[in-house]
């Protein structure tokens, strides 16, 4: 019924027919099963797309044969009246537009019914047959973050920016996962190892908590451990294997992207490895986790990279002009400031100017 449901509901937002308490429900149910991310990027996507020109009466046979093969799949249209056939001489005038536009919703069921096919009948088909996507994503956009339960039933905290993947399997044969960006992870015990890889980084456990940052084209990859225990070894640094214990983090250097170009014969050096214990607030706080209680905290921190976390927990894009203010070094925590408030507050203390126009923010001496 929930399936049936979320649907339901999304065919309504395509036709532009849904009230705000049904768009609600509809990214509440996304957000509760997050492997329906991928079905909702892929339809939205098709019903984008210029719709072809088709005459009346084709958009109506074709929306009510579509109606009854959903119908035999067990998948009802609430609140979507199937349109009465059109007479062949019939005009296309503005009596008939609402139900012409239901219509062309047809055009996008027919992709949810080839999901419903797929899923009903993977079971009996040819493994060559079946789609070859085998595993599922889940992503968040700046200024946004989420929470997901995977299928064995461990917990996930998706900072902005950042993108998880796993395998179809998961949960049943393994517990893979890639990462990109940052997310906190609360595993839920198991026989079966809960691994992570992150830019080279690679990350073992079997049950515990801890937080993983590994934004791409920044200057260091981070594993933070809160409890339990996580073995951590690195593509770059073969044969050696990091242990991690409560309340430290292990910090891996990246390799520079120009690097990456003018690579020679030469191996490149190991990257450098620092084991650290956690960073706290005056109240106690874990400054490396405190995102995931909806704070942004940064403490002796440059300018630089205080823009970037800036830049993804608001969605902007900041232009520091000056050299020299870049590489200032602030302090600060924010909760529920906008974007012009936590840089007013922060330019008491610091002295610069700044301008915003849109999303883009320009710093200057």
């Amino acid at each position: 019924m929930t399936e049936n449901r979320y649907w339901n509901l999304l065919a309504k937002k395509l036709a532009r027919d849904a009230t705000s308490e049904e768009l609600q429900e509809l990214e509440a149910l996304i957000k509760a099963h997050p492997e329906w991310n991928y079905s909702t990027e892929i339809i939205e996507n098709v019903w984008k797309l210029k719709a072809k020109e088709t005459s009346s009466y084709d958009t109506e046979i074709a929306f009510e044969l579509h109606v009854e093969k959903l119908k035999k799949n067990g998948i009802t249209l609430e609140g979507i009246e199937t349109p009465a056939p059109l007479p062949l001489a019939e005009t296309f005038n503005s009596g008939n537009r609402k139900k012409i536009f239901y219509g062309l919703v047809f055009s996008v069921l027919s992709v949810l019914f080839i999901f419903l096919l797929v899923r009903n009948d993977s079971a009996s088909q040819p493994a060559s047959l079946l789609p070859q996507k085998t595993f599922s994503e889940v992503s968040t956009r700046y200024g946004s973050k989420t929470k997901l339960v995977l299928p064995d039933s461990s917990v996930v905290w998706l900072n902005a920016g950042s993108r998880l993947t796993y395998n179809e399997q998961f949960g049943t044969s393994n517990r893979s996962t890639t990462l990109t960006g940052e997310a906190y992870f609360d595993v839920k015990k198991s026989t079966i190892p809960f691994t992570i890889s992150a830019n080279g980084l690679h990350i073992k456990v079997l049950g515990t908590a801890f937080n993983v940052k590994s934004y791409p084209n920044e200057k260091t990859t981070e594993t933070s451990l809160i409890r339990g225990r996580v073995e951590v070894t690195h593509d770059k640094r073969p044969g050696e294997v990091f242990i991690l214990k409560p309340n430290e983090k292990l910090v891996i250097a990246n390799e520079p992207a120009e690097e990456e170009e003018t690579e020679t014969a030469v191996e490149k050096a190991e990257p450098k490895v620092l084991l650290a214990a956690l960073t706290h607030t005056i109240d106690n706080a874990i400054i490396e986790t405190s995102w995931v209680n909806n704070k942004l905290v940064f403490q002796d921190e440059s300018f630089e990279e205080v823009a970037k976390k800036m830049e993804r927990w608001y969605d902007v894009h900041i232009d520091i002009k000056d050299e020299k203010i870049a590489q200032l070094h602030l302090n600060g925590t924010f909760e529920n400031e906008t974007v012009k408030q936590a840089l007013a507050a922060l330019q008491i203390a610091f002295g610069f100017n700044f301008t915003i126009n849109g999303n883009n923010i320009t710093i200057t001496h």
